[in-house]
């Protein structure tokens, strides 16, 4: 009995040394930067209505647009309504020269993850999206990351270093038609944004 714990405790000594011995089948070095704020706050968003604090909510009121005029095309753009973000103190930093928000929607409707789904909860209009567009109206920004280039905010340029300033980031919201079978009805989108600094 004796020699069995003997040699139980041997062979549980001979497995821990033998796998703290073990050699490190490769190395990951991760490098990151650590930057200031290229600008100090949030002052507002215009749209109809705004309750500042932190996180600002607003909410923009769209014109109302016909069916007609959304069913002319799959992916009509209607209604563009001017929207601005409002950013303080802004000046550039090192390796911080632009800023831009990158906004997201957790819901997106079937076949156009970059724009929100109507989900208005009373009398929904179906087959219509809210989209953001660039101050033009014209090119849309893509919600969720994008596909990059064009698709995305291409941002505005930062206030010198040493004259801090404000700053806008124009926008426009609109509808789109997901396909010419829009019908009339209520539409709500709602989207998060978070101010990027490049």
């Amino acid at each position: 009995m004796k020699l069995n714990k003997y040699l139980l405790a041997t062979v549980v000594a001979t497995a821990l040394s033998s796998a703290a011995v073990q050699a490190a089948d490769g190395t990951i070095t991760f490098n990151g930067t650590v930057t200031d704020s290229a600008c100090t706050a949030i002052a507002s968003v215009t749209a109809d209505t705004v309750a500042t604090g932190t996180p600002i909510s607003a909410t923009l009121t769209l014109p109302p647009v016909t069916t007609t005029t959304l069913n002319a095309a799959t992916g009509t753009y209607a209604g563009q309504t001017p929207f601005s973000i409002q950013l303080t103190g802004c000046e550039a930093a090192t390796g911080l020269s632009n800023v831009r928000a990158l906004f997201t929607t957790s819901n997106t409707p079937s076949g156009d993850a970059h724009v929100m789904a109507n989900t208005a909860a009373t009398t929904p209009a179906t087959n219509v999206a809210v989209a953001i567009m660039q101050q033009n109206g014209t090119t849309q920004i893509d919600l969720n990351g994008g596909m990059g280039g064009t698709a995305t905010d291409p941002g505005a340029a930062l206030p010198v270093a040493g004259s801090p300033g404000p700053l806008n980031l124009h926008y426009k919201a609109a509808y789109k038609s997901l396909n010419q079978s829009v019908t009339a009805g209520n539409v709500t989108g709602v989207a998060d944004f978070v101010i990027s600094y490049f």
